[in-house]
Formats: C-alpha cells, sequence, structure tokens
C-alpha cells in the first residue's frame, strides 16, 4: 500500500480499548491518486451498495476586481480549501411533520441513531450518536471528519417558528430534513494536492478492534482501485415539459408586500417564485455544468434515494468552527458586467444606491442578533462589512458576523438561531415568514433551506439553499405495461421587496439568480430522441 497508511493496528486497537463507552476512532491514509472529486464521486456512488451519496466541494474562491480591472483571487481561504466525497453511510434519516425514519445500514448503529422528540433539530442532534471521539485532530481550519451530512429544507420553518403562531402548514413533498451519517469520506486538500480516505469507524466495547482496523485496510485498497481509473461520464437532460409561473402573478404579489411594508408589518420581505421542469436527467450532468458555469464557496451534489439536490450556493446560513460562530449576509445584487470596466461600474453603483445598502445594512443587524442568541456576551463582530463579490451572472454584497459560541449551546443550537437566514424571509423574520407563507403560491421546499454538514466534531457548515435544482425521481405510467423515469426538476429564487420595489425589477432580479442553473440545464440538454442520461441505481 502506497501514500501514508493509516493508524497501525497496535495503535488503532490500544486507542480504541481505552474507551469505556462505543467510541469513533478517526484514522487517514494518503490514497496517493490523480483524480477529480466528480469523478471519484462517480466510482464511490456506483460502487456503493446504499443509495445516498454525496459530493460537497469548492468551485473557487471568491473574486474581486484588482486595480488593472482583471479579476484576481480574494485572499479568504475558507470557501477553496477542502472537497468531500461520502459514501456507503452508516445510516440515512429522514424528519417530517408525520415522524421518523431512520434507515440503518451497519448493523452495530443500532439504537444509536436515535433521533428522540422535540422539533426538527432537536431530533437532528439526537441522529449524531453521542459517542466518544478518539484521535480527532485540533486544528484551526473546518473540514469534515464524519457526521451528519444533508440538507435542512426552508419549510421546518413551520416546525421551528410558525406552529407556535397558528400558521397552519402547507403539504410539501420535501421532507423537514434528509441527512446521512457518514464515516467514510474522501476528503481532497486542493492546498496541499492531496487524496484521503478519512474513516470515523465505530468501536463499541467488546468489539475486535482488530478486525474492524483489518477491514479498514482492505477498504483503503478497495477505493484506490476504484479510483485508479475513475472518470466521471456525466449524462444529460432530455426535456419533455417546463412551466416557469406567471409574471403577472409574481408581480401582484410583489405589490401586495410592498403594502404589508408600507404598512409597518415588515421592513423587508422575500418574495420567491419557481420554475419546473419535467424529463429525464443526470444529476451528475447538471452538476458537471453547474460547476463550469457558475463556480461558487458552495457546490453540492446529494444523490439521496428518489431525491437528488445539485447546486451552487455563495452564501453560509450558519458555520460553526472549534468556539467560533460565523454569519455571511449576502444581499444586494447586480449583474456582471461585459468587460471589467462596465464590471467595476455596476458594482460601484451597486454599493452607491441607497436602497441597496439600506437593505443589507438591515440583514447584518438581524444576522448579529441572530449570532447573539448563541453567543458569549459582548463576543459579536462585523468583520468585512459590504464588500463586493462576483460570481458567474451576478454580484453581491457580503458582510461577515462572528461569535465566540456560548459553553451551553452547540452547532445545532446555531443553526436554529439563524434559520432561515434573514436574507431569505426578510425582517422581521416571523412576520415576514408569515407573509410569504400568505402571497406565494406554493410551498418552498429546499429552496432558503440549507445544505451542509454537522460533524462528529461539534463543527458544522450550512450554506443556504439558493442556485439549486431540486430534483424528483419518480415511475410515471404512460400506457399499457411500459413505465418511463419522469423527474421533476424545480429552480426557485427571490428577491427582498421593500417599499420603493419595482414590481418588474424584482421579477427580473428572480430571472439573474436563476440563470446559471438554467444554463447548465440548457447546456446539457439533449433532443428527445437522443440517448437518454444513464439510470443510477436508487
Amino acid at each position: 500500500m502506497s501514500g501514508k497508511s493509516f493508524l497501525d493496528r497496535d495503535e488503532f486497537v490500544a486507542l480504541a480499548e481505552d474507551a469505556d463507552r462505543p467510541a469513533v476512532v478517526r484514522t487517514t491514509v494518503d490514497l496517493d491518486v490523480d483524480v477529480e472529486p466528480l469523478a471519484a464521486y462517480a466510482a464511490l456512488a456506483d460502487a456503493s451498495d446504499a443509495a445516498h451519496t454525496f459530493l460537497l466541494e469548492s468551485g473557487e474562491k471568491l473574486a474581486s476586481s484588482d486595480p488593472d480591472g482583471a479579476f484576481a483571487p480574494a485572499s479568504e481561504e475558507r470557501h477553496a480549501r477542502y472537497s468531500f466525497v461520502g459514501y456507503d453511510p452508516a445510516a440515512a434519516v429522514t424528519l417530517d411533520p408525520d415522524g421518523t425514519d431512520v434507515d440503518v445500514f451497519d448493523p452495530r448503529y443500532a439504537g444509536l441513531v436515535d433521533p428522540g422528540e422535540g422539533d426538527v433539530l432537536d431530533r437532528l442532534r439526537g441522529a449524531l450518536p453521542d459517542v466518544e471521539r478518539v484521535n480527532f485532530p485540533t486544528t484551526d481550519r473546518q473540514q469534515l471528519d464524519g457526521g451528519l451530512v444533508g440538507f435542512l429544507a426552508y419549510d421546518a420553518v413551520y416546525d421551528l417558528h410558525l406552529d407556535e403562531v397558528g400558521v397552519e402548514r402547507p403539504d410539501s413533498r420535501v421532507p423537514d430534513a434528509q441527512f446521512v451519517l457518514t464515516t467514510k469520506t474522501l476528503a481532497f486538500d486542493h492546498a496541499a494536492d492531496t487524496v484521503s480516505l478519512v474513516c470515523t469507524p465505530l468501536v463499541r466495547p467488546g468489539d475486535d478492534a482488530g478486525a474492524i482496523h483489518n477491514a479498514l485496510v482492505r477498504e483503503a485498497e478497495r477505493v484506490r482501485e476504484a479510483l485508479a481509473d475513475a472518470t466521471a461520464d456525466p449524462g444529460g437532460f432530455v426535456r419533455e415539459d417546463a412551466t416557469a409561473g406567471s409574471r403577472e402573478a409574481y408581480e401582484a404579489a410583489v405589490e401586495r408586500g410592498k403594502e404589508h411594508v408600507l404598512d409597518g408589518d415588515s421592513y423587508q420581505v422575500v418574495l420567491s417564485r419557481a420554475r419546473e421542469l419535467v424529463g429525464e436527467i443526470d444529476p451528475r450532468g447538471l452538476y458537471a455544468a453547474l460547476r463550469d458555469i457558475n463556480p461558487s464557496p458552495y457546490m453540492y451534489l446529494l444523490e439521496y434515494g428518489d431525491r437528488s439536490v445539485v447546486g451552487a450556493s455563495p452564501e453560509t446560513l450558519v458555520s460553526v468552527r472549534g468556539e467560533e460562530v460565523v454569519s455571511n449576509p449576502l444581499a444586494g445584487t447586480c449583474p456582471r458586467g461585459a468587460s471589467p470596466v462596465e464590471d467595476r461600474r455596476l458594482a460601484g453603483e451597486l454599493l452607491a444606491d441607497e436602497k441597496e445598502r439600506a437593505e443589507h445594512t438591515m440583514l447584518v443587524d438581524l444576522a448579529r442578533n441572530d449570532v447573539r442568541r448563541v453567543s458569549e456576551p459582548g463576543s459579536v463582530r462585523v468583520g468585512e462589512f459590504m464588500t463586493v463579490l462576483k460570481y458567474s451572472h451576478v454580484q453581491h454584497i457580503e458582510s461577515t458576523v462572528t461569535g465566540r459560541l456560548a459553553a451551553d449551546a452547540d452547532a445545532f443550537d446555531a443553526t436554529r438561531a439563524a434559520f432561515p437566514m434573514g436574507t431569505l424571509s426578510g425582517a422581521p423574520k416571523i412576520r415576514a415568514m408569515e407573509i410569504i407563507d400568505a402571497l406565494e403560491t406554493s410551498p418552498r421546499g429546499l429552496y432558503g433551506g440549507g445544505v451542509g454538514y454537522f460533524s462528529w466534531d461539534g463543527d458544522a457548515d450550512v450554506a443556504i439553499v439558493i442556485r439549486t435544482a431540486l430534483i424528483d425521481h419518480a415511475l410515471d405510467e404512460r400506457g399499457g405495461d411500459e413505465e418511463t423515469t419522469t423527474d421533476r426538476i424545480t429552480v426557485r429564487a427571490g428577491a427582498g421587496i421593500v417599499a420603493d420595489s419595482d414590481p418588474a425589477s424584482e421579477y427580473e432580479e428572480t430571472e439573474r439568480k436563476m440563470d446559471g442553473v438554467i444554463a447548465a440545464l440548457d447546456r446539457i440538454e439533449q433532443p428527445a430522441d437522443a440517448t437518454p442520461p444513464p439510470e443510477v441505481s436508487r
């Protein structure tokens, strides 16, 4: 076996046997392979027994304009260091209003994945087994060493917030949360140019720790062989139908939203609209195209049974690393320019726009309040303030709010405090969410929720679900005995409505925000008589 190896057998056994209760023992091996994350994902997903795999990836460092007008990478590294591929999870958990569904794939976890009672985040906390953590290094960098990976839908607001004020939950085809418990993760360190297999196997009192170590060695060799000739080979999209909703209906909703603001019900309310497409799609093909068209701080591909999520989000919902809580409100949008000169001009106009500045400042204040709820008194700070960040189709204003996590709070509490981000609801949050419920014509589902992880060591990194496609895979009977696989793809975007909003402009903003995903779908579209995308075991 080449590359830096796992803990040696005797050391692993000694560490495992030193624990007096069930423990996860972190150990890694450098695989010494040259493979791209998407190709590695495809190889491991296709070989996985469980139909739950994920890819979390950083597409590019955030960009800023240099004095000469060229685009230069920002100094910040937090968005560009790691990519993670997860496969063969120990368990999968689905949380919805009707209850909890737990699938345990590794029988040693029986009884340990216990969501219990409470709201969706209480139950999610219970799904992460309470075990001893062994050999987890102390680091100033955020990285995924196993734990829960998945999504929290916006519709969880009914459980977390709106039930308390008597708002009735609408029917939704999306669960409140869907996560896997990952214990085998392929970690790409792009700065060090390494690929490692990170394993956190469970060892219970009485288990044969030596046999568990032997299984890890065999797994590392199996993965190395699978990656040796791995290729992504993503498929395409055969479109059957598409709907975009009524422009008139959205603009009418904006007018009603403005009335609420003028009446003093809200300072701002974010109203969204959806596009739906029907056809046959390979989520990996969509991810490959989106990754190329719209590289972003948070790139994700989740294939969880009959549901896939493909996205490129620029915005953090909440990040917890050790004792630090971070929120990155992103509000204020303008298009990219056709040249560096025009790009700078548009960015300057964005920063000079009193409406955009007022909205952004309001949402920074809201983020400060959210972070303060779970932070030590006096520790909340605003770091970078009103920086223009550039993406493939739009430019945004971003700020950074940090705090020191209170001793009695954890990453799940921090997520509850931040959820939903004010940039996706408006302010004040509860009243804005009530208005959203009244004015939007369909449940948001995943849009405005979060995708990310809660790791064994207490860290979390959760992106806001925007610039994302939700894919529902289903069987549609079309007469006779023939069954054709039909996928429903939903793309959604919103705009912040204030007293002087122009309905037509807000509609166009939602169009711009969907452009990246729609462009990716257009790129991989194939004619109806083309060979359909390859079937993936679900």
